[in-house]
């Protein structure tokens, strides 16, 4: 009776060995995906290798009192090309980029907000997902609240970079998330980081009808974990990026920017 109760309990923890190890497995391959993913992208984008030495030359007009220049970090970005994008998928809207982190990809606006969890921004079935916009934002990224999705990974692809926003350093160190469409390459200061209901209102759509700008901005500022300083004003638009919490399904992790400049192209 002994011998078969310590084989039942040896079997037992052969497959919870086994299972536990195809779970890493498969999280691990996901992770592996993303990041190719990312650097098919940013190939495809004219971003695999920016040239370091000088300054990248952005598309911005010449004028006898030019606009305000991009940063060096991001001069690169005036030369993603959309149009090759778009080549391999239509439903590619802009480039989104946190400078000097993992964060840098295509964003993807699809008709529902499940395609984009389990496919790449080539439409390919990939665990990592894509970073996708939320299906009733517009397409041309106008409107007071934008919303981007995207999972968080292990090896901090897609939003697993999100996280580190708890600690004020780190916002010190990536103070802005940039967002590129054929017009204009958009900073967004970060003004908030913290954990959201799925019922609060940072996920209530249409808040202009409402007349809900102000109590969202006020919701945004009162929970944030961090203090940067950054206070919006209620007409000026926001980008909330929002990920898994890793405990389970009820918030989600979320890091809210407002539109701070936009560096136009020709």
């Amino acid at each position: 009776m002994k011998k078969k109760i310590q084989t039942g309990l040896f079997a037992l923890l052969a497959a919870v060995f086994l299972f536990s190890t195809a779970i890493v497995l498969h999280q691990t391959y996901d992770s592996w995906r993303a990041d190719r993913d990312r650097a098919d992208a940013s190939e495809t984008a004219g971003l695999a290798e920016p040239d370091r030495s000088s300054p990248a030359q952005s598309n911005l007009p010449e004028t006898p009192d030019p606009p305000e220049p991009l940063p060096e970090e991001v001069a690169h970005l005036a030369e993603v090309d959309l149009e090759a994008l778009r080549e391999a998928n239509e439903d590619v809207v802009g480039w989104i980029e946190i400078p000097g982190t993992e964060l840098s990809y295509p964003l993807v606006r699809g008709t529902d907000n499940q395609f984009y969890l389990s496919h790449n921004w080539k439409k390919e079935a990939s665990g990592g997902g894509s970073v996708f916009l939320e299906e009733t934002n517009n397409r041309d990224l106008t409107g007071f609240h934008l919303i981007a999705y995207a999972h968080r990974m292990r090896n901090d692809t897609m939003f697993g970079t999100l996280k580190y926003y708890k600690d004020l350093e780190f916002w010190q160190e990536h103070p802005s998330v940039y967002l590129v469409d054929e017009t204009a390459v958009r900073r967004y200061d970060i003004f908030a980081a913290h954990e959201a209901p799925v019922t609060s209102l940072v996920y209530r759509l249409a808040l202009e009808s409402g007349g809900l700008e102000e109590e969202f901005l006020q919701f945004c500022l009162d929970n944030s974990v961090i203090d940067t300083g950054v206070i919006p004003e209620t007409g000026a638009q926001i980008l909330t990026l929002s990920t898994c919490t890793g405990n389970g399904h009820a918030n989600r992790w979320v890091v809210q920017g407002v539109l701070a400049q936009r560096y136009e192209f020709s």
